[in-house]
């Protein structure tokens, strides 16, 4: 057992290293809303939540977003933006992981993501009304130029959906191509 614990931990930190090299590759997608980027980050959490459970999902989740606060030099905005980076993330490998755990199928891992999707968009939009764009202006006396509820609906909600969607896509193709490899190599580690 000692040596699947071993394994376990050495693909945890793989994943999330890797989590992280992703996280720096930022494309803004939006007009008018540069300072939402999207990256690919979430592909390894995932991937890990299907290798090591959610759980191991959370932690790569966790692990990337602590080492991008540390290694940004961990003031209080990389604070806000790594808290809300790490639940977005859990948010978006629940779903999936729970419509996979029902059945393995690609109407399952379709719907999972789908859903993930709309709670990715859900949340991030009443965290950004009430609570993550408050305190950035607050704390760092940002102006956004436009109202909390116009940059919301006009650059959270899609910022969301097309990022939600971009790493549905992208987690699809990876998942299917890694599948084989996964059940061969990590049967033992169903949770």
């Amino acid at each position: 057992m000692r040596k699947s614990k071993t394994e376990k931990m050495v693909v945890a930190a793989l994943l999330a290293s890797f989590s992280y090299l992703l996280l720096l590759v930022e494309i803004p997608v939006l007009p008018g809303f540069n300072w939402l980027k999207l990256d690919f980050s979430d592909v390894p959490i995932l991937i890990g939540t299907f290798v090591l459970g959610p759980i191991g999902g959370i932690v790569i989740a966790f692990i990337r977003s602590t080492l991008n606060f540390v290694l940004r030099g961990g003031d209080i905005l990389s604070l806000i933006g790594n808290i809300t980076g790490f639940l977005a993330s859990v948010i978006m490998l629940l779903p999936i992981y729970l419509m996979m755990k029902k059945e393995t199928s690609n109407k399952n891992l379709v719907t999972g993501m789908t859903i993930s999707t709309i709670a990715l968009t859900i949340f991030m939009s009443i965290a950004n009304y009430f609570v993550i764009t408050p305190l950035y202006m607050y704390v760092a006396g940002m102006n956004f130029g436009m109202p909390i509820k116009e940059m919301v609906l006009y650059g959270i909600v899609p910022f969301n959906l097309f990022k939600g969607l971009a790493v549905s896509v992208v987690f699809f193709v990876t998942y299917k191509k890694l599948v084989p490899v996964i059940e061969k190599r990590m049967a033992f580690v169903k949770n």
